[in-house]
């Protein structure tokens, strides 16, 4: 019966006790992982409290989901945009979480974009990812949801074009310069 019990042991310390250390992803590993870009991209995983902060000071959102097509096709066009800018940090948040919720969170969220977003008929206010946002000082000085509308793009449909002009905004919002034209 010891005999029995050493090596039962000894099998489970053998087989059992070997601790494999798990290799923790950094916040550009996980993105590009969600995402499908590279893991070379400036984003970063940020709480609600954090986003809260910025929309008080200054630094460049996206809001988004991997869930939904359009926020894939903005985090490769953002990601492009972001390496030849340089773009060291932009903050990502997904609100699907306190948007199903509809709680206060979402709410003061839903508040700060308040002026760019466009209101059903009875008023409702929704979030429609995904969004990017420059924020300076504060200020929301840049916005673009242009990937929302046009989700329904395939990759084929997205003409040169039309993502030059995509480009070109990315690039006013990762700069911190005012958008006139932003959508």
């Amino acid at each position: 019966m010891k005999k029995l019990i050493i090596i039962i042991v000894c099998i489970f310390l053998i087989t059992g006790c070997s601790v494999k250390k798990v290799q923790e992803l950094t916040d550009a590993e996980k993105f590009a992982t969600e995402y499908n870009i590279s893991d070379n991209n400036p984003f970063v995983y940020a709480t609600y409290e954090e986003i809260d902060n910025i929309f008080n000071s200054s630094g460049i959102i996206f809001l988004a989901s991997p869930d939904y097509s359009g926020s894939q096709k903005a985090a490769k066009v953002l990601n492009e945009v972001a390496l030849k800018n340089k773009t060291d940090k932009i903050y990502y948040y997904n609100s699907t979480k306190i948007r199903e919720k509809n709680s206060k969170k979402y709410k003061k969220l839903v508040k700060y974009l308040d002026e760019y977003i466009k209101k059903s008929k009875d008023e409702e206010v929704e979030l429609n990812l995904p969004i990017i946002v420059s924020v300076k000082e504060g200020k929301i000085i840049g916005y673009s949801n242009y990937f929302s509308k046009e989700s329904h793009l395939s990759e084929e449909k997205l003409t040169k074009k039309r993502l030059t002009i995509i480009k070109e905004e990315y690039k006013k919002i990762l700069n911190y310069e005012e958008c006139s034209n932003c959508t």
